[in-house]
């Protein structure tokens, strides 16, 4: 066998490994496996788009997927300038969203952070990061779902430094009620089949509970017809990495519904 062989069967054989620490070894074989079944129903349907967009050439309608695009990315340019709270006096990016329009499963989170208010998207810091990881465990990319926060400005402790690292604290009563309905319209204009809301105050906030997140997890709630499933936040992961373990099962349990729903 050659050195080049025996190398790369070293570094496959180190991405497994790695990836059995992580989720554990009859997770990686489901990820794996729901990979599969993903890439084989994607090409199932856009050979059906592709059909379609041929018995369909006469047509000026748009596809549903740009009609929800463009009513999203009206309704972004429309509350972009937003100063309802004081938050809006200190971001320095208003963190929308992003993801499909049109996407069956969004993540919602609390607020952005210090690297979300800079590139002003949600999650791309290391609890971002980790949740990438998350997503693409379920057999999902981030431009799959829709990911958005329950404000859209970064809570700093101390606004007069917003160059300071660990600046970051969760919302007000004031800002949240001030930022709720950009969400709601976000889910309206969406219209995903499942949400999961990531750690306390975005279930505390969708669900209307004063129950702490290690109690509502591990179930499904009922979200004005949307399936909800609350679990901890990334960064609590980061900070405890035991709570993987809990997470996964909560995903499995969204995997699984989609599953069922598709």
């Amino acid at each position: 066998m050659k050195r080049s062989e025996l190398g790369k069967i070293a570094r496959l054989l180190k991405e497994s490994l790695d990836e059995e620490k992580m989720w554990g070894e009859a997770e990686v074989l489901l990820r794996k496996m729901k990979v599969r079944l993903e890439q084989k129903q994607n090409q199932n349907k856009n050979q059906v788009k592709v059909e379609v967009k041929v018995k369909n050439d006469n047509s000026t309608a748009p596809e549903p997927s740009v009609q929800g695009g463009t009513a999203l990315e009206e309704y972004r340019k429309e509350i972009c300038s937003c100063q309802k709270c004081p938050l809006g006096k200190t971001r320095i990016n208003f963190v929308f969203g992003v993801g499909d329009p049109r996407a069956t499963l969004m993540f919602v989170g609390e607020g952005p952070g210090y690297d979300e208010d800079r590139k002003g998207e949600p999650f791309v810091g290391k609890a971002g990061q980790l949740l990438t990881k998350i997503i693409e465990a379920m057999g999902l990319k981030r431009q799959d779902v829709y990911i958005a926060n329950i404000v859209k400005c970064h809570p700093m402790v101390d606004p007069v430094n917003p160059e300071k690292r660990g600046n970051d604290r969760p919302p007000s009563a004031e800002e949240i009620a001030a930022c709720l309905p950009y969400l709601q319209k976000q889910i309206e204009l969406i219209k995903p089949k499942f949400i999961c809301a990531l750690g306390t105050w975005a279930a505390k906030t969708l669900l209307e509970t004063e129950t702490g997140i290690s109690k509502l997890r591990g179930r499904f709630f009922d979200y004005k017809g949307i399936r909800l499933m609350p679990t901890y936040h990334p960064a609590a992961l980061l900070r405890n990495p035991a709570l993987k373990k809990d997470v996964w099962e909560d995903m499995k349990m969204i995997m699984a519904a989609m599953k069922e729903n598709s």
